[in-house]
């Protein structure tokens, strides 16, 4: 079974419990770009994102499709799904996540998601592309079939327990270069989606390889930022243990000010070496046969 051919429909979901970041919504406008160049149609993609001030959304989701696009809000995910027509779903998520799930305005578990995909008629094949922080309690759920006509569900996550990077990119999107601080995993799988590969050299690019490729690309970049971050760590050092003398020296509010500023700055230099990214998939064996 072929999903850019086949009956599927496609998702770029953001759920947010107040206003989707820009980054976030960027991360779907440039997926909604990969996926129209791939072929799938506008009437097969739907788009959720959270949030109030839905001209700015709208506004930000434009930039990567000439075509006019309706974006509902993560609930109506849950609605829809009831009223599912289709064989297929393949799902992206981006936006922010913790220990207990997708950050919405209801927020998200384990469960609650699987079991609306369980539940969707007619569908035979799910795969979820989780871009999250902590992705990884999304792993180790029953997600395949039990029975005959259950669903088979593949979730891929750009992390374990652990925060999923982003970083700084400028891509080409229909409404011209835009530059932003993209999810890495998620970068990955939409451009691999665009141009694919078969990374496994069996002949044919299934969903296992969209996880390959996007592994290997986020893994890459991981590195990269993380060698540039020891270097800046040592002028971060230096700048720190100058304002914390100086804080020492001429005690003052602006001196304290700046201390706590620079302590800031330099812990989260900090945090971003000792994150731990590593992708993963549940339910390996299906993704090795479903193609795209």
């Amino acid at each position: 079974m072929a999903l850019l051919k086949g009956s599927t429909r496609w998702v770029l979901f953001l759920g947010a419990k107040g206003e989707p970041e820009q980054r976030h919504v960027l991360d779907l406008a440039f997926g909604l770009m990969c996926l129209e160049s791939a072929g799938v149609a506008q009437t097969d993609l739907s788009i959720y994102v959270d949030g109030q001030d839905r001209a700015s959304i709208l506004q930000w989701i434009s930039l990567g499709s000439i075509n006019t696009h309706s974006v509902l809000s993560s609930s109506d995910f849950f609605a829809d799904c009831a009223l599912n027509t289709h064989e297929n779903i393949v799902v992206f998520v981006s936006g922010h996540g913790s220990h207990a799930g997708i950050d919405a305005p209801v927020t998200i578990t384990p469960h609650a998601l699987l079991q609306s995909i369980k539940q969707s008629p007619r569908l035979k094949n799910a795969v979820i592309y989780l871009g999250q922080c902590f992705a990884g309690i999304f792993n180790y759920m029953p997600v395949s079939r039990t029975r005959p006509g259950d669903v088979e569900a593949i979730f891929i996550g750009a992390t374990n327990l652990y925060e999923s990077l982003s970083s700084s990119t400028t891509e080409r999107l229909v409404g011209g270069d835009a530059s932003w601080c993209a999810n890495l995993f998620l970068l990955g799988v939409f451009k691999w989606l665009m141009d694919a590969v078969d990374v496994d050299g069996d002949g044919r690019c299934t969903v296992m390889d969209s996880y390959k490729y996007a592994g290997v690309h986020s893994n890459a970049m991981n590195k990269k930022i993380k060698k540039s971050l020891f270097v800046r760590s040592f002028e971060m050092h230096e700048k720190w243990e100058a304002a914390r003398q100086e804080s020492i020296d001429k005690p003052s509010l602006a001196a304290r000010v700046a201390l706590k500023a620079i302590q800031k700055s330099y812990s989260s230099e900090l945090d971003l070496r000792y994150v731990h990214q590593e992708c993963w998939i549940l339910n390996s064996l299906p993704a090795q046969r479903l193609e795209y």
